[in-house]
């Protein structure tokens, strides 16, 4: 016991040093983790957000630059052209198919490019205005000419965002209402644009917005922005409402509007948070982890051992050659190591006792079939048999009994084996049955079925079958009254792993018989005599390494049903 203890406690120390070096050199490893991958982290981020808007920037640029492209392009198209310069010559047909041409190109504008909302064509002149919907009438078609001169690309009116082309009559005078002859506008799908800069970002809190080129008005934006720090030029940290950003500005790709990034500097505080959670939640883990190893080494390793090397060797110490340790549910180590145990303590008794065993009730079973072979009573009443059964003239019987007398003296004084197959073990028992028949015709009759062929190789020890057909012709056959009749059957029945082999009798038999035959079988007291059934019972136990080899029960026949169960 002295011993398990020490060997319990040098486990434990080793267990706890073990994980607590561990546990320290992952807590300084997350701590310089950390503030490595913050700075790298930073500088990481601020690159690839620098070339994302950038890009972003370049590519909205350049479908803006489409877009204007395009607007001028239409009022340079010939329908417009022919508009301006015979409207007042044409008939209605004709007016109605240009109007009809500017509206399908609005529709097709519109179509075409995802960062448009609507287009319009103005005819100041003349108070029409075309779209997609159609052609009005109207007075107010001047409403761009004002922040038209301010020389924006992007003009922004009512909270939308614009891109307008004007033609003039005289390009030598300037963009006054009376010198305006033909206006395209493009209206922003502000919300596309927008949905394009929320792609860009990297956390929820970052900012992204559109300025004018000039008048520095955001013209889009993915949150509330302050331009006071426009002011100071150049990148730094910017404060806005208590939390701190890193200004980021894209490179200057075109001359539309300038984009500006607002990178949220909270994720970095978050980080540290999220680090030093990490460093306590590993702390504890580790804690629960060694508190759970050492619960799951005593259970797993210190008891076990106890039991294996206290408790079971102290029994065997005690000459306690039966003790088994019992095996866990599930399979493991020790259950193996208990299995190896039972094992060698199963082996044990047996080179103790099997072999005298053995000895004793083979010694006793050959002196028991050598009485058989010499037994005049038995070899008389053959002999008779085939005098009367000769005198009778019954040729093919006397030759049957001949036979069968011949295999079963043969059987046992001329084979010293002590194991047989199965099928030349119910060959004896069924010459047998074939002699007792003869003698006893009018009063027995005999039900024993052919032995399968898939059994027919089982091995088994010698005379098993036999001796318990001879005990129903010396216990019932010979006690029977007269005028009565026996049945005695043989049967066959296969299990997962056994072979049942029932011998049954219409006898008349005792509960009290049956409770004294099967206490004896139980019991198997060396002091008394052995009888047929003990011998047989005993050297199958033996011969399969099994226990109840024999099992005794009544039979619906009336007499005693007895059942091998022969291991296959």
């Amino acid at each position: 016991m002295k011993r398990v203890d020490y060997l319990g406690r040098y486990l434990y120390k080793w267990i706890i040093l073990i994980f607590l070096v561990f546990a320290l050199i992952s807590v300084v490893f997350n701590v310089a983790s950390y503030w490595r991958e913050r700075q790298a982290y930073s500088e990481i981020i601020e690159q690839e957000q620098q070339n994302r808007i950038d890009y972003l920037s370049k590519t909205i640029n350049n479908e803006l630059i489409k877009l204007k492209v395009t607007a001028r392009m239409v009022l340079k198209e010939s329908s417009v052209q022919e508009l301006y310069c015979k409207y007042d010559f044409m008939n209605s047909y004709e007016k109605d198919k240009l109007l009809e041409d500017i509206v399908n190109r609005c529709l097709e504008i519109d179509n075409l490019n995802f960062f448009v909302s609507a287009s319009s064509f103005y005819l100041p002149e003349k108070g029409i205005r075309a779209d997609r919907n159609g052609i009005e009438f109207t007075e107010d078609v001047y409403g761009f000419t004002n922040t038209y001169q301010t020389q924006e690309l992007i003009i922004q009116q009512e909270g939308k965002a614009y891109i307008v082309e004007m033609s003039r009559k005289n390009y030598l005078k300037g963009w006054d209402a009376d010198n305006i002859l033909g206006i395209f506008v493009i209206e922003l799908d502000t919300e596309m644009i927008q949905k394009e800069l929320q792609l860009a970002r990297v956390t929820e809190g970052d900012i992204l917005f559109i300025t004018g080129d000039e008048s520095k008005r955001v013209l889009c934006q993915t949150g509330e922005a302050a331009l006071e720090f426009m002011d100071e030029g150049g990148d730094g940290k910017i404060m806005l409402a208590g939390d701190a950003y890193e200004l980021i500005e894209a490179a200057d790709t075109g001359n539309f509007f300038r984009l500006y990034y607002l990178q949220d500097q909270t994720f970095l505080s978050h980080m540290a948070q999220k680090a030093v959670i990490n460093i306590l939640v590993f702390v504890g883990i580790i804690i629960l982890v060694i508190l759970g190893a050492i619960a799951l080494f005593y259970v797993r390793v210190y008891h076990p051992l106890e039991i294996l090397l206290v408790d079971a060797f102290e029994q065997i110490k005690k000459s306690n050659l039966a003790y088994r340790i019992p095996l866990p549910e599930k399979e493991n180590v020790f259950a193996n190591l208990y299995r190896n145990f039972n094992y060698m303590a199963e082996r044990i008794d047996t080179l103790v006792s099997r072999e005298l065993k053995q000895t004793i009730l083979v010694n006793q079973a050959d002196f028991k079939h050598l009485q058989a072979q010499i037994n005049p009573h038995f070899m008389y009443n053959s002999y008779f048999l085939l005098y009367r059964m000769i005198k009778d003239g019954d040729r093919e019987g006397s030759l049957l009994v001949c036979e069968n007398l011949g295999k079963f003296f043969k059987y046992i004084t001329r084979d010293s084996q002590e194991s047989k197959s199965l099928a030349e073990e119910i060959e004896h028992a069924r010459s047998y049955t074939v002699i007792q028949q003869f003698r006893h015709c009018n009063i027995i009759h005999v039900d024993f079925p052919e032995l399968p062929e898939k059994f027919g190789y089982i091995e088994v020890p010698r005379l098993i079958i036999q001796p318990l057909m001879e005990n129903v012709f010396k216990y019932v056959v010979n006690d029977l009254e007269d005028e009565g009749e026996v049945l005695i059957k043989v049967s066959y029945k296969e299990t997962s792993e056994h072979l049942l082999i029932c011998v049954e009798n219409s006898g008349d038999i005792k509960d009290e018989q049956l409770e004294v035959i099967r206490e004896r079988l139980t019991r198997q007291d060396e002091k008394e005599e052995i009888t047929a059934l003990v011998n047989i019972s005993t050297r199958l136990d033996l011969f399969f390494n099994q226990r109840k080899s024999m099992t005794l029960c009544r039979s619906e026949l009336g007499g005693l049903m007895v059942c091998l169960h022969l291991k296959m």
